[in-house]
Order: C-alpha cells, then sequence, then structure tokens
C-alpha cells in the first residue's frame, strides 16, 4: 500500500517543466519569425498582415468565444482553472486507461477475427515501440526483459511485447506534462513572435529603417506590459501544475520499473498490476493535499483573471505613454 503523499510540488519537477516551456517558447518565436520572413519576400503585405492575424487569434479564440456567454474575466478565468487541472490530473487519465487496454487484449482470445486486424495494426506500430526504449533505458532506468511467452500467455494477442506494454504504461503519462508545458510555450512564443514582426514590419513601412526599431520598442513594451502583470502569477502556476502532472507520472514510472509490472504471462497477475498502480496514483490523485493545492491555484487564476481584464490595459496605457515620445523621435527623423 502505497503512503499519502508528502510533497507534490518538487523542483526538480518544477524545472524539467520550466526548461520545457523555454525551450518551446524559443522555438516557437523562431520558427514564426522565419516563416513571417519567408512570406515577406514572397507574398502581399495586406496578405501577411491578415495571416499573422489569423494565426495569433487562433491562440486565444477559445477564450474570446467563452466571454460570450460568461464576460472575458470569467472565461478567463474558467479556461486556465480547467488548464491547471489538465495539467496535474490529466496525467492520472493514462494510468486508469490501463486497464481498459488489458480488457481489450483478453476479449480478443473470443474474437479470433478481432484479435488478428488489432495484432496486425498494433505490429505496424512497431518502430514507435522501438522508439521508447531509448528514453526508458536512457532516463528511466528501464532494462531489456525475457519476451519469450508461455503457450496461453495474454502477449500471445498482442502485436507488441511484455516490455513493450510495460514501457507504455510507465512512459506515456509523461506525455500530458510534456504537452501542457510546450503548449503554453508555444503560444507565448507565437505571441511574442507576432508583436516583434509585426513592430517591425509596420515600422519599416511608415519610416524605413528607424521605423524598424520605433516599431519593435512599441509592440514589445506592448507584449511585455500585456503579458508581465497577470503573468507573474499565472505562468508560475501553470508550471507548477504541471509539475505536479510530472511527480505523478514519475511516482508511476518508478513503480512500474521498481515493482517490475506487467511481465507475467497470466491475465490474473496482471489484473493485480493494475490495482497496484492504480493505488499508487489515486493516493496522490485523491489525497487532501492536492486538492488543497488545486484549490489554491484556482484562488490565483481567479486574481489573475481580474488583473489582465481590469489592471493590464491601464498598465498598458501608462507603458505606452512613456515609450511613445521616443518611438514618435525615429519614425518623424
Amino acid at each position: 500500500m502505497s503512503s499519502k503523499p508528502n510533497s507534490l510540488i518538487k523542483w526538480p519537477a518544477f524545472l524539467w517543466c520550466l526548461k520545457i516551456f523555454t525551450y518551446s517558447a524559443a522555438l516557437t518565436a523562431l520558427l514564426a519569425l522565419a516563416t513571417y520572413a519567408i512570406m515577406t519576400a514572397m507574398a502581399e503585405p495586406v496578405t501577411i498582415n491578415e495571416t499573422i492575424e489569423k494565426a495569433t487569434s487562433a491562440a486565444t479564440s477559445k477564450v474570446h468565444r467563452g466571454a460570450g456567454y460568461v464576460g472575458i474575466t470569467w472565461s478567463i478565468f474558467l479556461f486556465n482553472s480547467l488548464a491547471a487541472l489538465t495539467a496535474s490530473a490529466g496525467t492520472a487519465i493514462f494510468v486508469y486507461l490501463n486497464r481498459f487496454l488489458l480488457k481489450d487484449i483478453t476479449s480478443r482470445r473470443q474474437h479470433h477475427n478481432y484479435a488478428k486486424i488489432s495484432i496486425a495494426m498494433e505490429k505496424d506500430l512497431y518502430p514507435i515501440y522501438r522508439v521508447l526504449e531509448w528514453p526508458a533505458e536512457r532516463f528511466f532506468g528501464f532494462r531489456s526483459i525475457n519476451t519469450q511467452t508461455e503457450e496461453n500467455s495474454v502477449w500471445n494477442y498482442t502485436g507488441y511485447s511484455r516490455y513493450h506494454f510495460q514501457l507504455l504504461t510507465a512512459i506515456v503519462p509523461f506525455s500530458v506534462p510534456l504537452l501542457v508545458a510546450a503548449a503554453n510555450g508555444a503560444i507565448l512564443g507565437m505571441l511574442f513572435a507576432f508583436y516583434l514582426f509585426n513592430g517591425a514590419f509596420s515600422g519599416y513601412q511608415m519610416a524605413g529603417i528607424n521605423g524598424i526599431v520605433g516599431g519593435v520598442v512599441y509592440n514589445v513594451i506592448f507584449f511585455i506590459s500585456a503579458i508581465l502583470p497577470h503573468g507573474i502569477i499565472e505562468i508560475p502556476v501553470i508550471l507548477v501544475s504541471t509539475s505536479i502532472g510530472y511527480v505523478i507520472a514519475d511516482s508511476n514510472c518508478r513503480l512500474v520499473r521498481d515493482k517490475n509490472l506487467f511481465v507475467s504471462d497470466n491475465i490474473e497477475d496482471l489484473e493485480a498490476d493494475i490495482v497496484t498502480e492504480e493505488r499508487n496514483t489515486g493516493t496522490i490523485l485523491f489525497s487532501p493535499l492536492f486538492w488543497k493545492i488545486y484549490v489554491l491555484f484556482v484562488l490565483l487564476l481567479l486574481i489573475t483573471a481580474f488583473i489582465e481584464t481590469e489592471v493590464t490595459p491601464s498598465i498598458i496605457t501608462r507603458a505606452l505613454s512613456i515609450v511613445e515620445p521616443f518611438v514618435s523621435s525615429l519614425l518623424n527623423s
């Protein structure tokens, strides 16, 4: 029986999520800037502006849609709260899905045609299973196991080995914190690239080379003042939520590896492994500590939604009023 968690916020997990977030933001910004530059050489200015605006608005469209029903403040709050819950608790979904995967495998014994089709499809995915071996053995300490099966083994009804099933159960849950951190970083990188390039592009059209500097300064100041006031709370909350998802995935991975789960040929043993895995994850997911942290995050996200809609606009106005004389001097020189 797993003990109750005494800590869900761990510095190494947060650093991992921060790195993914930062790398994703930087890479997305560079790719977007490169795309905009290529478009500048090949398309009309109007087409460029329309394309950039559509690509950027797609990142925030869900919030604006929700605003039509509950208002912009509550829409931002609800979507951010859902993102925080998905980033943390969403990891557990993959753990509980393993029960259904095992039921699907056992059902193949009674449905031979279905078994043949399933096995053939799974064998086509063999390169993906092989790809999992490198990170599992390089970063998570897994070691290849004997994949020979007995005559009545449940693994005779799959297109992958018991080792690959073990790796899937251990590694796939990490996809949730990975995707959440990368997606949020990509949105930030895309928005930054939009304001940076659009400022340079518009400034050049207005005043040539000097206009590029003025346009970039103006738009970057706008971007920073639009993100920083609420982002200084919101971004860490999302990253910490994501790091909790990482802790859940890491706990499951260590359990599968250290207990050497999912290596038996016997269905009863595999079902017992599923129970062990679910109990371990449930100890975290349904712990009072987890939900206390989430309630705290919800309160912080409510504050950030209020700041974003009620405070940030005035900060933007003040910041731009400070930089406008410098920008005007560049545009008029």
